[in-house]
């Protein structure tokens, strides 16, 4: 290789390592209502298949004894289709717009499962 192709190379590889730096600098974070409200529907329901892959994997991975979230991920929403989940979930941020910033993993265990009870209305009884 020449001189000129090593020096290429080299700053190529210098990007490629600060780019990395710089997306592993960047803070993890649960989708909330508001990133939820810019996905598209592809995206919405790519989240969706992607936390229920999860879950198949950790099941597997588990021999059936996963966490409980990964149960109700396998169990409880199998006999729903994934349109169906986006639905309910679009169904909550647009009957509650006061509560974007609840994870869309709090919304579908909410709305969805019976793992978590939903949340009591302003003045219900617990």
């Amino acid at each position: 290789m020449n001189l000129r192709a090593t020096v290429v190379v080299a700053i190529l590889a210098l990007l490629l390592g600060l780019a990395s730096a710089a997306l592993a600098m960047e803070k993890a974070f649960l989708w909330d209502g508001s990133h939820w409200a810019q996905a598209s529907t592809d995206g919405k329901i790519g989240y969706i298949f992607g936390i229920g892959n999860l879950s198949d994997f950790e099941s597997a991975a588990s021999r059936g004894k996963g966490a409980c979230l990964t149960r109700a991920f396998a169990d409880e929403l199998k006999g729903k289709t994934v349109a169906q989940i986006v639905a309910e979930v679009d169904k909550f941020y647009k009957d509650n717009p006061d509560k974007m910033k609840t994870s869309v993993i709090e919304v579908v265990l909410r709305q969805c499962t019976s793992v978590c009870a939903p949340e009591m209305k302003a003045g219900g009884k617990k």
